[in-house]
């Protein structure tokens, strides 16, 4: 979470707790689950195209380098 706060201060609006229920539901999801659950995210949160992409790219890397530890 860090890396959001870091690199995209206009998401600081959103509480630490809700990104980080929706990055691990992203990290979760998988096929058409991850479609969903990125149109919830972006909708529950309020974001616009290029906070939904940070959240989403951010989450895919975390989730990547944390999948195999």
């Amino acid at each position: 979470m860090g890396t959001i706060r870091k690199h995209y201060p206009d998401l600081d609006h959103i509480e630490d707790d809700v990104l980080v229920t929706h990055g691990n539901a992203l990290c979760r999801a998988r096929g058409q689950d991850f479609v969903d659950q990125a149109k919830k995210t972006k909708q529950e949160l309020e974001l616009d195209g290029k906070q939904a992409s940070a959240i989403l790219g951010t989450a895919h890397g975390f989730c990547s380098r944390n999948a195999f530890r």
